[in-house]
């Protein structure tokens, strides 16, 4: 049989299959076109070298069914090499995969059109090719997908190795040098755009959690680089929403906190939205605390200890006494109104008043100003020491 079809019915699956192969030209646009349809994700890959791929892959098959052969070691490493190629332009490994089952799909149905509904002998006769189309759909995703996988796994430890040097220069202070620009545009990023960071404890996170991170954000459209460094674990972001990955950070890990700097320009900016995170993160308790909201408390922190022999005071009244630190603190945040403060706390506001006397009596700050507000508030949020 010398590795054709034996019989009359053979013979007519091969003339369709090289009738078939003779009209790829005119067949693959519309298969690509369904390709695209049902993967948007294929938008990346230009059109005339999508087509060219397929068209690829199809002569393979087609001579794999005429000679009932599988995929030979350069057919495999053609496909090996288009995996790699599709992990390079950021093809999610799924619809990678999927456009195979698509397109083989899309093959075999165009096979059976041109067998005819009538012709059951012939049809028949393609059943019996199902195995071998099979085959070939599973030997060539698999190639594809395993070198995928190796492509993403090298990129990703040659990115990693990047984003510790690029850390360490965002972080080192001093100006940025021409060498750190070019090591955010190997990245990804516009040196001059805006950065924000983002950073979490970073024994809170195992190094499958930081690669699952990485993996999700790779979803989003903009640039975030993400690693351990020291006990930190560092987020710098362009174009990506902080609060989009606040979310996926909570999704993803464990209930630590999180703390966010300010969105700021260049290099330098990014180094500094760097500490504008690191130095609010304490304040974050296992809720996310934002530099745009907790500077004062962050700035001031690293002085807390000389601090404490003048407000040191209030942080032992506010032990002794955390119904008048509750009052103080919803006193602030309700302007001030007696009325307010008393329905948030559910008391009257005479009970308000007289806590609002007693703090003044205990601590010598009088919240009704701002000196003695801000002093109020800022030993509240530090949590000193006793003075």
């Amino acid at each position: 049989m010398s590795g054709h079809f034996a019989g009359d019915g053979g013979e007519r699956v091969v003339s369709v299959c090289r009738a078939v192969s003779a009209d790829l030209d005119a067949l693959v646009p519309g298969i690509v076109d369904r390709i695209r349809s049902e993967i948007p994700g294929y938008a990346v890959v230009g059109r005339a070298e999508h087509e060219q791929a397929v068209t690829v892959q199809y002569e393979g098959l087609l001579t794999g069914l005429i000679t009932r052969r599988p995929p030979t070691r350069e057919e495999s490493e053609r496909a090996r090499e288009l995996g790699r190629r599709r992990a390079q332009q950021g093809l999610a490994l799924e619809s990678v995969v999927s456009a195979y089952h698509v397109g083989y799909r899309e093959m075999w149905n165009i096979l059976l059109h041109r067998a005819g509904p009538d012709d059951q002998a012939m049809r028949s006769e393609l059943a019996g090719l199902v195995g071998t189309v099979w085959m070939w759909i599973e030997r060539a995703s698999s190639a594809a997908a395993d070198a995928y996988g190796e492509a993403v796994r090298a990129e990703d430890a040659a990115r990693l190795a990047l984003t510790h040097r690029f850390l360490d220069a965002l972080t080192a202070g001093g100006p940025p040098r021409a060498e750190h620009a070019h090591m955010a545009q190997a990245l990804g990023f516009d040196p001059s755009g805006i950065f924000q960071a983002v950073c979490s404890p970073g024994d809170a996170w195992s190094e499958e959690d930081t690669t699952a991170l990485r993996v999700r954000m790779r979803r989003n459209r903009g640039v975030m680089l993400c690693a351990q460094r020291d006990t930190v674990l560092i987020a710098v972001l362009q174009g990506v929403s902080a609060d989009v990955f606040v979310d996926t950070l909570r999704d993803l890990g464990p209930p630590a906190p999180a703390g966010v700097g300010l969105a700021r320009e260049g290099l330098t900016g990014a180094g500094v939205s760097i500490v504008d995170a690191m130095e609010v993160l304490p304040a974050g308790g296992t809720g996310v605390a934002r530099f745009a909201d907790d500077w004062l408390t962050a700035t001031l922190r690293p002085q807390a200890g000389r601090l404490t022999a003048l407000l040191g005071l209030c942080a032992s009244t506010a032990r002794q006494h955390p119904d008048l630190a509750e009052t103080i603190r919803a006193f602030a945040r309700h302007g001030f109104s007696l009325t307010d403060t008393g329905r948030a706390l559910h008391i009257h506001p005479n009970t308000v008043r007289y806590r609002v006397d007693r703090w003044q009596d205990l601590t010598g700050f009088d919240v009704r100003t701002w000196a003695g507000l801000s002093a109020s508030l800022v030993a509240l949020d530090l949590s000193l020491p006793e003075g």
